[in-house]
């Protein structure tokens, strides 16, 4: 299964609390393939914790047989969502990151 890279990014946001997350989000596109597991053809991982207490954590990934789905802190399971772009998964990705740990100082464009 040849993946193609459509994004790599790290980074850190900054809460108005002070308190700073880091963030990795890795987007593939993989050809031929339109899945559940892999909507659009799309494997991603994208997560956002404290790296002072890296339990404390949104993780958003696709894979057999879960699809796309939420972790939050160490929740196994996870809850499904359905992805509709990359644009409304990101969207949906900082609301819950915005939801668990707090406001952003500034607001971020990705």
């Amino acid at each position: 299964m040849d993946a193609e890279l459509i994004f790599e990014i790290r980074f850190s946001i900054v809460l108005k609390s002070g308190e700073i997350l880091v963030v990795f989000m890795d987007l593939y596109k993989i050809p031929r393939v339109n899945t559940k597991d892999f909507p659009g053809g799309h494997r991603f991982s994208w997560i956002a914790f404290d790296p002072e207490a890296p339990e404390r954590r949104v993780l958003f990934d696709s894979h057999p047989p879960k699809g796309p789905h939420i972790h939050i802190d160490d929740e196994l399971e996870g809850k499904p969502f359905e992805w509709v772009s990359v644009d409304q998964a990101k969207r949906l990705f900082f609301k819950c990151v915005k939801e668990h740990f707090g406001k952003f100082a500034e607001d971020i464009d990705i």
